[in-house]
């Protein structure tokens, strides 16, 4: 997949998704994968345009809470069948009128011959264009515009705002079914305190970035992604209040033994199943014991092979 972070001129006639797609959800997914599927129907470039961050929370200047890192979110539009990627700076064009935004950007710039988006799509400067704008708009150039309807999951639409409360609140495997995979953190193993080693649940340390939505403080049953190769886990988000930790982290222990040398590696932790909130303990022996239990709690109720995904 070819990734753009500026405006180029396209000689290829091309299919283009629009919109942010933090997380690529199942409805972006949707989105995405209908787009794909015809630009391969009628020789067109499958393209995406989008930010790299949200125009909501830049412009409303809140933290943007990602759901995912702009690495994971290229590697995931490249398996979705995208070829070209159109990730472009918001502030460069935010003061684009929607006309211009159709003229200069899709037709001039993208040769768009097709665009995708979701019912909620907005536009231009200030959002003035919505999909009926969209569609009047690209009438004159012949540009097709197909408007995904929303996708539910029980009685609600799937949107990233959804997945962010439902992983703040600990809803982390309801969160996991609306994005179509393990929300996860790919990260560098940092130092920690090697107080796990001394009770016999030595652990894994990983920051979370400061730009990411943040789960629900407490136990999980998760997956680590060492070289390609996953590995049950048990991880803990939080403080760590047992050893009067501040700052939060990601600490996760490997079920089995795994022996290789991890400092220093970056590795996928994918966060499965929400086990219990985090709490002081009065002793690291007393935490070990609870760990042990945790684990056993996962393992009985076969969350590692119910919650694959």
């Amino acid at each position: 997949m070819q990734i753009y972070d500026k405006l180029e001129k396209q000689n290829k006639p091309s299919c283009v998704a629009l919109g942010c797609f933090d997380g690529i959800h199942i409805g972006h997914q949707k989105i995405i994968g209908d787009m794909c599927r015809y630009a391969s129907e009628h020789s067109l470039s499958a393209s995406v345009f989008t930010f790299p961050a949200s125009p909501a929370s830049l412009l409303g200047g809140y933290p943007r809470r990602a759901l995912m890192s702009q690495k994971d979110k290229m590697a995931v539009l490249e398996k979705l069948g995208v070829e070209n990627c159109y990730s472009i700076d918001f502030f460069k064009i935010r003061n684009i009128t929607a006309e211009e935004y159709v003229k200069k950007i899709l037709t001039e710039q993208l040769n768009a011959k097709a665009v995708f988006c979701g019912y909620n799509y907005r536009f231009g400067k200030n959002a003035g264009g919505d999909c009926e704008y969209l569609k009047y708009l690209c009438g004159e150039p012949g540009i097709e515009v197909y408007v995904t309807s929303p996708v539910c999951y029980g009685e609600d639409s799937v949107s990233s705002s959804r997945i962010r409360s439902l992983i703040e609140n600990g809803e982390i495997a309801a969160a996991n079914r609306l994005l179509g995979k393990p929300f996860s953190l790919e990260q560098t193993i940092v130092e920690g305190l090697h107080n796990g080693r001394t009770v016999g649940v030595p652990t894994i340390n990983q920051n979370i970035p400061s730009e990411f939505v943040t789960p629900k403080y407490g136990v999980y049953a998760s997956f680590v992604c060492i070289d390609g190769k996953r590995y049950n886990s048990i991880t803990n988000v939080g403080i760590r209040p047992t050893v009067n930790g501040s700052r939060k982290n990601v600490e996760t222990h490997i079920l089995g033994n795994y022996f290789g040398e991890l400092y220093g590696k970056t590795v996928r932790t994918e966060l499965l199943y929400f086990v219990r909130e985090e709490r002081k303990f009065n002793s690291l022996a007393e935490l070990s014991k609870q760990i042990k239990r945790d684990i056993d709690f996962v393992n009985d109720r076969s969350i590692y092979r119910k919650y694959s995904y």
